[in-house]
């Protein structure tokens, strides 16, 4: 299985672009990349039963989303050892981004920036390329 970024359409109405997805060529199946399930989930909950039609870019609900997409459109054609290596230091990078924006929204005393810099590194804590990538590729 290979690692692609997919549209997945919802009611027929909605595209949400750039969701990353194992997808596996002989049997031609897709699988959402596990640590991104939950907000694709929460992503698609929020637009409700009876959505207007509408654009969403994935990658701004998720962290994790967003640098596979920076990833692969900056190495189209890289290894999967390298593309290993680039999102550890993709991840760690955007990590250090988010504890300096966390210390502006602590000065700040902006609750709501605070939380959303939380939920945003919660993103990209957990993710271990080994965990999710030994058994697909």
């Amino acid at each position: 299985m290979e690692l692609e970024l997919r549209t997945v359409v919802y009611a027929k109405k909605v595209e949400i672009r750039n969701v990353p997805v194992f997808a596996c060529t002989d049997c031609v199946s897709y699988e959402v990349l596990p640590p991104v399930k939950p907000d694709l989930t929460e992503c698609i909950n929020k637009l409700g039963e009876q959505p207007s039609k509408q654009h969403v870019s994935f990658g701004e609900q998720n962290e994790l989303a967003d640098l596979f997409h920076e990833q692969l459109l900056a190495s189209p054609d890289a290894t999967d050892q390298e593309m290993e290596s680039q999102m550890k230091e993709a991840v760690e990078e955007r990590i250090d981004l988010l504890l300096d924006i966390m210390g502006y929204a602590h000065k700040a005393g902006d609750k709501d920036w605070i939380e959303d810099t939380e939920r945003r590194l919660g993103q990209l804590s957990g993710f271990v390329w080994q965990a999710h990538f030994s058994n697909a590729v």
